[in-house]
């Protein structure tokens, strides 16, 4: 999926994202856990499974 026109505020401390970007289209819920991995120089936001935050020691899906 290819968004376009979306504004996006990147700060040290997060990212603020478009208030049209609709997250729950992804199925992403508060409380998810996201990495950052660097693929050919461009940067993912991979979604960490629930077991293995869990596993890590990380509360699963508890929003703050």
């Amino acid at each position: 999926m290819l968004y376009l026109d979306y504004t996006w505020d990147c700060r040290p401390e997060g990212i603020l994202l478009d208030e049209e970007f609709n997250s729950d289209k992804l199925g992403w819920k508060g409380g998810d856990l996201f990495r950052l991995v660097n693929i050919n120089g461009r940067q993912l936001l991979q979604k960490v499974e629930p077991i293995e935050a869990f596993v890590r020691g990380y509360k699963v899906n508890e929003d703050k």
